[in-house]
């Protein structure tokens, strides 16, 4: 039974908080004027972005369902490694964005996460790193116009 309740927690939990905060989003997101595809609101990104992180998560309910129909529960720990790596990194993007720079914090972010997988590659990982901190900086520094310098405080 113990096993049992393992599982449910660690394949469908997950799935669900996604869900639950895309639909969050998309209560809050309904509260701003939405817009429309040629001009959009100040609602509109948040909606999508609310609607694809619920999408996301029915997705990865869906994968939970069909690998329990498909087979017994895995008798694997729970990965607590993970999730307060991940965790970690993100409260650290998120405390060292506005004072070190987009880019030194999507590094920092990255390689905190590297810390949740036994086996890694360090080269590889500096290379995934990279790119995502300058894409992101491509994206959300000179596209959308996010009030962030790529490098020094804000």
């Amino acid at each position: 039974m113990a096993a049992l309740n393992r599982h449910l927690i660690s394949h469908y939990l997950p799935g669900a908080i996604v869900v639950a905060a895309g639909l969050a989003i998309a209560l809050v997101a309904g509260t701003y004027p939405l817009g429309s595809l040629l001009r959009p609101g100040p609602g509109f990104f948040p909606m999508v972005v609310a609607v694809l992180l619920a999408l996301l998560g029915l997705g990865v309910l869906g994968e939970a369902f069909a690998a329990r129909r498909a087979a017994a529960p895995p008798q694997q720990p729970f990965p607590w490694r993970a999730v307060l790596c991940t965790c970690a990194a993100v409260l650290a993007f998120a405390f060292s964005v506005e004072r070190i720079g987009f880019i030194p914090a999507a590094c920092l972010l990255i390689a905190i996460t590297a810390f949740a997988e036994p086996q890694r590659s360090w080269p590889r990982l500096a290379i995934v790193a990279l790119f995502i901190a300058v894409f992101g900086s491509i994206v959300f520094i000179w596209g959308l116009g996010l009030p962030l310098n790529t490098f020094g405080a804000s």
